[in-house]
């Protein structure tokens, strides 16, 4: 491969359609970034959807900005990657009926269908994942009850990425990581789930064959290709994965032991095993690796970067500059502790069988009214925001270390790991030196690296992660990690009050 050879990364996330364009070194080149747009379909907001036509112009869109302004001489392939649990059906012609992104619980008026069916024990020790609300299946039993003609009319259900390989080659294919995330598919056994599949009659015609990640499943279509201004003969389209496993991929997260914290909209942490284990408490998930014959044991801390984005809206987008690094000036001015800030604002231990339950946010702090107290400020605020997201990735981090003897090695990626000050107090509460690759959005990496394997230009991932990855090293500074043991177990005292609320 020569320096014109570049690779063409989708990746959807859960807010935005990104596109990007690799070279075959794992350099982001250039990147191209749109919103979209999701649709509320009751009052309730438990119901949701995409606008599927304005997805796909979105990601047309972003390839032509990029094709525009890289002028790539050679695309030696594409990949992509989807949020997890976003769903897709087509009708027999292969047009869309429905979108659902991973915000949908619509199947919470069908997940009694489900119950009736297996007990959660039982469909846990198959799928490992619950609650049945959240995934693929729930909402095929609720068009099954309240779209009746639509559900008789579908001819596909794909997960979001199978539906972008769908769009570029025509071609119906899932993967290993994509499928795992629908609760019809037996995780131990790598398979579709008979058992769930015959209890709800569902008819096997409707779901793609399954591949491994980095499969070239086609090529993109003739017509595609004009449209972004590609003039090679051919562009091979490859299997892409779960963005989660293409951001784990991206950190070089490959080996037993490792553990990567991704850091999205909310933050999965996941420890790479050898086999599958299924939790016997029911809670921590079961995934596949993008790697054949690995798995991903994950626990999940919540709405992180929900929280980080609505403090910013709420208390510094006023302020005149960029409002990243406004907030990095005021962490960097805060300290360990936050003024005796305690943030309470929902990252934490995943708890799957807690997840009804109504918390409040909560601020607790010295009021202004004590006398010989410095008075709370706004850095304060903000850091106690940031401490909390990295006591509920602590808790979800030390919960893992039981699943796995060997030694583990840290990771970390996604938009607040941009901040060094973020990554600094993340380190000291965790305890632990953390790996920060230097390209932060790493499913675009990921995406490159599954290309680069699924041609063959390398003999596997460790070759290709040993050649090109290159790491920012976040080291303990062991005062404040331990200044942060004490603040952690206020802060957790204090929770089990904040709780009861």
């Amino acid at each position: 491969m020569g320096n014109s050879d570049k690779i063409l990364s989708i990746d959807i996330s859960s807010k935005k359609v990104k596109v990007g364009i690799i070279s075959d070194r794992l350099e982001l080149e250039t990147v191209s970034v749109h919103g979209y747009d999701i649709i509320d379909e009751d009052v309730d907001g438990f119901a949701k959807r995409f606008d599927m036509d304005d997805m796909w112009n979105k990601i047309k869109l972003g390839i032509k900005n990029v094709i525009k302004q890289n002028k790539p001489e050679t695309i030696i392939g594409i990949s992509s990657c989807g949020q997890r649990m976003a769903t897709v059906f087509l009708d027999k012609q292969g047009m869309e009926i429905y979108g659902g992104p991973n915000t949908d619980i619509r199947g919470i008026d069908s997940a009694y269908l489900i119950e009736d069916k297996f007990s959660e024990e039982e469909l846990f020790k198959i799928t490992a994942h619950t609650p049945s609300l959240m995934f693929t299946l729930a909402r095929l039993l609720w068009f099954q009850e309240e779209e009746e003609d639509q559900y008789e009319n579908i001819g596909k259900v794909l997960m979001l990425d199978d539906w972008i390989v769908y769009k570029f080659t025509g071609e119906f294919f899932t993967d290993y990581t994509s499928i795992g995330e629908s609760q019809l598919f037996d995780i131990s056994k790598k398979r579709w789930s008979s058992e769930i599949i015959e209890a709800f009659n569902i008819n096997y015609d409707i779901l793609p064959e399954i591949v491994d990640s980095g499969t070239i499943v086609g090529e993109l279509k003739s017509d595609l290709k004009k449209k972004f201004g590609i003039n090679q003969k051919s562009v091979p389209v490859l299997k892409g994965c779960g963005d989660t496993q293409a951001n784990l991929l991206g950190m070089g997260v490959i080996e037993e032991g490792n553990i990567g914290i991704s850091l999205g909209t909310t933050t999965p942490v996941h420890l790479v095993i050898e086999k599958p284990i299924i939790d016997s408490d029911l809670n921590f998930w079961t995934d596949c690796h993008v790697i054949k014959d690995k798995w991903l044991i994950e626990a999940n801390t919540g709405g992180t970067g929900r929280v980080y984005d609505w403090f910013k809206d709420a208390f510094i987008s006023s302020s005149e500059g960029d409002a990243d690094e406004i907030m990095n000036n005021l962490l960097s001015r805060g300290k360990p502790g936050s003024g005796s800030i305690f943030a309470y604002l929902g990252p934490e231990l995943m708890a799957l069988k807690d997840q009804t339950s109504i918390k409040r946010g909560v601020f607790v702090f010295p009021p202004p009214s004590m006398i010989g107290e410095e008075l709370p400020k706004l850095e304060n605020f903000a850091r106690s925001a940031i401490e909390n997201i990295c006591f509920g990735i602590y808790e979800n981090f030390q919960a893992l270390h039981q699943f796995v003897q060997s030694e583990i090695t840290t990771f970390c990626s996604g938009g607040m790991s941009k901040s060094r000050e973020f990554c600094e107090i993340l380190t000291n509460i965790l305890d632990k030196e953390i790996m920060v690759p230097l390209i932060r959005d790493s499913a675009f990496i990921g995406n490159a690296i599954i290309t680069l394997l699924g041609l063959k230009q390398y003999p596997n991932y460790k070759a290709i992660i040993n050649e090109f990855m290159k790491y920012d090293t976040f080291n303990i500074e062991r005062s404040i990690s331990e200044e942060y043991k004490s603040i952690y177990k206020q802060w957790k005292n204090l929770k089990k009050k904040i709780d009861d609320l």
